[in-house]
Order: C-alpha cells, then sequence, then structure tokens
C-alpha cells in the first residue's frame, strides 16, 4: 500500500471516528461542538498530510520560533511552555512515524561528527566543572535545538519550498515589526520617554517576543535580508519589489523601535553585504534621499532621528551607558579565565559562576553572562572549544558560500536571492552575537541555520544531477548515508 493509499484509509478511520463521536458532542455548548466538528477533522487532516510531506508542520514550526514567548509578553499569560516546544514535540513525532513509513535514508553533510565532538567536549567540560546542573541542562536545551537543525534540513527538499518559507517568516515578522513600531517610536508617550531615557534599560523599548528587546530585534534580520535582496535584484518583478520596500520600511522601524545597538551593527553588516553581491546601488541613493527629505520635512521623523542617533553614537562612549563597560570587563574576565584554566576552559556555562566569584561586585550590580559567543566558548570549553566552534561556524559557512556562488551565474534569481537572505542573515546573527549571549539558544537562529544546510543540501542534489563527474559530487562525497 503507497503512503497516499495508507493517508486516504486513515482519514476514513478518522471520519468515521468522528461521526461515532457526535452523541458526545451534543452535552457540549454548539458554539463549542460546532468548533470542534471543525477543528477536529482540519487538525485530523494536517497531521495526516503532515506524515505524509513533513514541511506541513515543519512551516508553522519555523514561524513558531519567531514567536518566542509572545504569550507572556503580550498576552501575559503565565504558560510554562511557548508555541515553539509544542510544535518542535508535534513536528519530531510526525516525522518519526514518517520515516517509519517511507523508510528514506538520513542526508549527511559532514558537519555532524564536528557537531557531535562538541557536544562530547562540553560534557567533559562539566567533569570538573562548579555548575554541572545548570550546565546539563543547558547542554540538552542546545542539543534539542542541534536536533531541530538536523530535521530542517532533512525535511526541506526543494528551493520552492525554501521561498515559501522565507516568504511566510517576513510576513510574520513584517506583522511583529508594524505592532512594535506603532507601540513604542510612533507612540508620542514611548517616543518622550525614549528621549529621557536614551534608549537604555528596557521599559518604553519593543520587546514583543522576548522580555530582551535585543533578542526580538534580532528575529527581525531574516526578514530584512529576504526584503533586501528581492529589493536590489535586478530580475524580480515590480509588483515583488514594490512589496519588498514595504515590507522593509516596517521592519526597519521594528528594528530602531527596539532601540538595540547591537541589532543594528548587525544590520547595517547585512544590508551592505547583500547590496555588495548584487551590486545594485540604485535604490540605497533613493533610499538616502527620501530619508532626508523626510527628516527636513516631518516633525516625528526628526523626534524619532534624534532619539535614534543619540542611542547609536552613545557607542562611542562607553562611559555613557554601563551596559558597554561591562562587556568590556566580560571580555577581559574571560581571558584570565581561560589563561588561569592553563587554556583548558573552566567548564561549560561555568562563565557566569566564575565571574561573580572574581568580580562579585560587578555580579551584583550588572549582569554575569558572557556577552560574546567566542570569547565563551575560549573561557568555558578553552582552546579545543574555540577552535572546534569556530571551525563548524567556518564549514558552515564555506559550504553555503560555494552552493551560492553556483548561483551567480543566475544573478538576481530566486536560488540566488535565497542563498543571500540565507548566508547573510547567518553573518548578521555571528555579529549579533559578538554583544550579547543564547547564541546556541536562539530558536530563530536555528531556523536560519537548517533553511541554509538546506540550501547547501538542494544546490548538490541539483549538481549531482546536472554535473554528476564534478569533483564535488565523487561516489566518496554523497550525500545519502544510512
Amino acid at each position: 500500500m503507497t503512503l497516499s493509499r495508507r493517508i486516504g484509509s486513515s482519514l476514513v478511520v478518522g471520519v468515521a471516528f468522528l461521526m461515532a463521536l457526535l452523541p458526545l458532542l451534543t452535552r457540549f455548548d454548539p458554539i463549542v461542538a460546532i468548533l470542534l466538528l471543525i477543528a477536529l477533522p482540519a487538525g485530523l487532516f494536517w497531521g495526516l498530510k503532515s506524515i505524509e510531506d513533513p514541511f506541513w508542520v515543519a512551516l508553522p514550526l519555523c514561524l513558531s520560533a519567531f514567536l518566542g514567548g509572545i504569550f507572556a509578553e503580550v498576552f501575559e499569560l503565565a504558560l510554562p511552555i511557548t508555541p515553539f516546544q509544542i510544535m518542535f514535540v508535534l513536528a519530531i513525532g510526525l516525522w518519526s512515524i514518517h520515516r517509519s513509513i517511507t523508510a528514506n535514508r538520513l542526508t549527511l553533510l559532514g558537519i555532524e561528527w564536528p557537531v557531535a565532538a562538541w557536544v562530547a567536549l562540553a560534557c567533559l567540560s562539566m567533569l570538573f566543572s562548579t555548575n554541572v546542573e545548570d550546565g546539563l541542562l543547558r547542554l540538552l536545551r542546545v542539543s534539542l535545538n542541534f536536533l531541530f537543525v538536523f530535521y530542517l534540513y532533512q525535511v526541506l527538499q526543494t528551493k520552492r519550498q525554501l521561498a515559501i518559507l522565507l516568504i511566510s517568516i517576513t510576513a510574520l515578522v513584517t506583522a511583529l515589526a508594524g505592532y512594535a513600531a506603532v507601540f513604542t517610536i510612533l507612540n508620542p508617550e514611548q517616543a518622550a520617554i525614549n528621549i529621557q531615557l536614551r534608549g537604555i534599560g528596557v521599559a518604553s523599548r519593543a520587546a514583543i517576543t522576548d522580555a530582551d528587546p535585543n533578542i526580538f530585534a534580532s528575529s527581525l534580520m531574516v526578514g530584512i535580508a529576504f526584503t533586501t535582496a528581492l529589493l536590489h535584484s535586478r530580475s524580480m518583478a515590480a509588483w515583488q519589489r514594490v512589496l519588498a520596500v514595504g515590507s522593509l520600511l516596517i521592519l526597519l522601524a521594528g528594528i530602531l523601535s527596539t532601540y538595540s545597538r547591537s541589532s543594528w551593527v548587525a544590520v547595517v553588516v547585512l544590508v551592505g553585504f547583500i547590496i555588495w553581491q548584487l551590486k545594485n546601488f540604485r535604490f540605497v541613493w533613493l533610499g538616502v534621499g527620501v530619508s532626508v527629505l523626510a527628516l527636513l520635512t516631518i516633525p516625528q521623523v526628526q523626534v524619532i532621528f534624534f532619539s535614534v542617533a543619540d542611542r547609536a553614537l552613545s557607542l562611542l562612549d562607553i562611559s555613557s551607558d554601563a551596559s558597554s563597560s561591562i562587556r568590556l570587563l566580560l571580555g577581559k574576565a574571560a581571558l584570565e579565565m581561560f589563561a588561569d584554566s592553563w587554556g583548558f576552559g573552566v567548564g561549560y556555562r561555568d562563565f557566569s559562576y566564575e565571574f561573580a566569584r572574581r568580580y562579585d561586585l560587578y555580579s551584583i550590580t550588572y549582569v554575569n553572562e558572557p556577552h560574546n559567543i567566542s570569547y565563551q566558548m575560549l573561557a568555558e570549553l578553552g582552546l579545543a572549544g574555540f577552535l572546534l566552534f569556530h571551525g563548524i561556524i567556518l564549514a558552515m559557512g564555506r559550504m553555503s558560500w560555494q552552493a551560492m556562488k553556483h548561483d551567480t551565474l543566475k544573478t538576481g534569481s530566486w536560488g540566488h536571492v535565497l542563498g543571500l537572505t540565507l548566508i547573510g542573515t547567518f553573518i548578521a546573527y555571528f555579529v549579533f552575537h559578538q554583544f550579547l549571549p543564547r547564541f546556541l539558544t536562539n530558536a530563530p537562529l536555528m531556523v536560519v541555520l537548517g533553511s541554509m544546510l538546506a540550501y547547501v543540501k538542494i544546490h548538490r542534489l541539483e549538481s549531482m544531477v546536472t554535473d554528476p563527474v564534478s569533483p564535488q559530487n565523487r561516489p566518496s562525497e554523497q550525500l545519502e548515508s544510512s
């Protein structure tokens, strides 16, 4: 029996089961009963389609990653779990059923063993750690994120699916950015507070999906990358560029409303990378001209500009913001930990404990989490962890770059736009997390990593079809592994 026939048979059985439930539904309120009659068959159909094609559940799973803790932050619901966690369990369960039916082989890209080695090193480092319980819990969470990345590049099979995914994510984050902008920088009361506070603290900064405005800001970078690539691509239709411009303006307003300097630096790098790759500068000069005109003629834009400019210029004065000076102290402490441990590191997740022990005054007054992923690896896992982690990052970047360069033969095509979006966002996230923690637990970043590796896989499969004798596609480097 084929998978489609199994799905059809299961659907018939499900409908029969629902018919048997009709007497029970009469005991509910009529509105509740009607909603159940609609939701149950729809949910059953969606679940069965997800078993047949896992992309049906992968798409809402990825979207839920960008919602973060929206229930707690916006709706003030004290739920112990997030939409992403619910969808993740459901997606892995449905994918397991799919694999048990189809028995397809897993696709390996060559980075799985280095990642496993990094996890093993983190476990080994906890043998001499003083914070074992927290380390194990965090490593479990990180390992589940790695599983999520692995799941994504198994499930995503075509560039069309990647395009649908990026379009859906962009639509979602545009809506979130619009909400953030309306209630922050476009709100006169909030704008006045930000001018007084100079964007310091979290009292009036947009943070819809996370308690930290910086993390919310980073979730908008995928949409900014995608719309920037669409806008500057020479082969896109006019209506696509118009939609991209509108979405990009909303996203930029949203990221400004967070007053997150780290994300602003990352976005500058991101946009510069994409424009440099596409070499289309017309819209840059047009955007500068329109911005200057708006600044000279619209008072509200002037207020926003001076408020944002004051926050941005504080980057040059570390004494103006305690967060800038504490970052330098955290970096100094990381180098001390590395040296004092003879290059072996203090143990995974032991940075905070060691910092509190060395700088007890600052650990009470400010933060003690490492705010740079590079020196975190150096301090906690030593030279071996530092080299292994950055080797994995470089390997992923190199594979993606090679795949994208192949698509530059069709500069501005959808394949090229997808590659630019994913690689540009990957670079932006790496820059962003040189200033902030949570690199390995950032769910939107994991979506980007999984999609980027899926892009590499799809490119290699296409190359195997068009050029099977290429050195890149020698039998020793085939993708499929049992």
